[in-house]
C-alpha cells in the first residue's frame, strides 16, 4: 500500500514538474519562428536602406498614372522624404477560418519593403497555448508557416500559388508604402479617372489587380481574380479577392495613413471578410 502511494506521489510529482517546465518554456520571450521572422526583417532593412533617398516630388510621381499622383498629392507626401519600408502593428486584429467560426484574435506585425519584399508576424493564444505564424515574399518565393506551442508544426504552405498569392498580396497592401508605387516591377494602366490597373513582373511571374480610389482621391480598395483560395483539402479556386482601406486619417507629421483596412473573399454566396482592423499604427523607415 505505501509503494503504491509513493507511486502515485511520484507521477504527480512528474506532471507537477512537467506542468511547469511547459508553462514557463511558454511564457519566457524565446520563440524561434519570431526570431526567423525578425532576422529576415532586419536584412530586409540593411537591404533597402540605400533604395530610396530624396524627397517625393512632382518630376519623380509624373510617370504614373493621374489617379495615384492624386493619392500622393492627397496624403501630403509630395516634398516628403520617400520611405524605404513601413511596420504596421495591428492589435487583437480578428480572423476568421469560416463565416461561422469564432475569430482568432491575434496580434499582426506587417513590414512592407519596395523590392518587393513582405514580412508578417502574427501571435495568439489557443487555449492558453501560444499561437504564431510568419508568412511573406521574399526574393519570389512565399510561404506562410504556423506553429503551435512554439515548436509545433500546425502548417508549412509553399508553392507556385503561395509565390503569386504572396506577391499579390504586397501588391494589394502597397497603399502603406508609398514608395512601392515607384516600383520598377510595377506597371500602371490607367482605365478611368477612378480606377487603374497595376500589373507587376518580378522573378518570372506576372500578376495584376485593380486599384479603385474614393471621392478625397485617397486608394478605396485592390481587387483581383488572380489570388489561389486553398482550402484544407487542398482544393484551388480563383474568387474575386480584395484589400479595402476604408478610412484615412492624419498622422502627427501631417500626412495620411491608411486607419482601418479589410480583406475579402467575393464568394458565389457573398463577401467573406475574414480579416480586419482599424486604428493600427503606421511607422516609416
Amino acid at each position: 500500500m505505501k509503494k503504491g502511494r509513493r507511486r502515485m506521489i511520484w507521477i504527480l510529482c512528474t506532471i507537477a514538474v512537467l506542468v511547469i517546465a511547459v508553462t514557463i518554456f511558454f511564457l519566457i520571450p524565446f520563440s524561434p519562428i519570431r526570431n526567423e521572422f525578425q532576422r529576415d526583417v532586419q536584412q530586409h532593412i540593411a537591404l533597402s536602406s540605400s533604395m530610396h533617398s530624396g524627397i517625393f516630388t512632382q518630376e519623380n510621381i509624373a510617370f504614373l498614372p493621374e489617379p495615384v499622383q492624386n493619392h500622393l498629392r492627397a496624403t501630403g507626401l509630395i516634398s516628403q522624404p520617400i520611405p524605404n519600408s513601413v511596420r504596421a502593428f495591428m492589435p487583437s486584429a480578428p480572423l476568421y477560418q469560416s463565416r461561422d467560426s469564432s475569430p482568432l484574435h491575434l496580434d499582426f506585425t506587417l513590414y512592407l519593403f519596395a523590392h518587393p519584399a513582405r514580412l508578417a508576424y502574427m501571435r495568439a493564444s489557443m487555449f492558453g497555448i501560444p499561437f504564431e505564424a510568419f508568412d511573406s515574399t521574399q526574393d519570389g518565393a512565399g510561404f506562410m508557416r504556423g506553429v503551435i506551442g512554439k515548436v509545433v508544426p500546425l502548417f508549412n504552405q509553399t508553392g507556385p500559388e503561395m509565390d503569386r498569392g504572396q506577391i499579390l498580396t504586397w501588391l494589394g497592401e502597397a497603399p502603406l508604402l508609398p514608395s512601392s508605387l515607384l516600383s520598377e516591377h510595377i506597371t500602371w494602366e490607367s482605365i478611368d479617372a477612378s480606377h487603374v490597373r497595376a500589373t507587376v513582373n518580378y522573378r518570372e511571374m506576372t500578376v495584376s489587380g485593380i486599384f479603385s480610389f474614393n471621392e478625397n482621391g485617397f486608394f478605396r480598395s485592390f481587387r483581383t481574380t488572380e489570388r489561389a483560395r486553398i482550402g484544407t483539402d487542398g482544393s484551388i479556386e480563383f474568387p474575386a479577392w480584395s484589400v479595402v482601406f476604408d478610412e484615412w486619417i492624419q498622422d502627427a507629421n501631417g500626412k495620411y495613413v491608411p486607419y482601418a483596412v479589410r480583406v475579402i473573399w467575393h464568394l458565389d454566396d457573398g463577401d467573406f471578410v475574414y480579416f480586419s482592423s482599424s486604428g493600427f499604427d503606421v511607422v516609416f523607415h
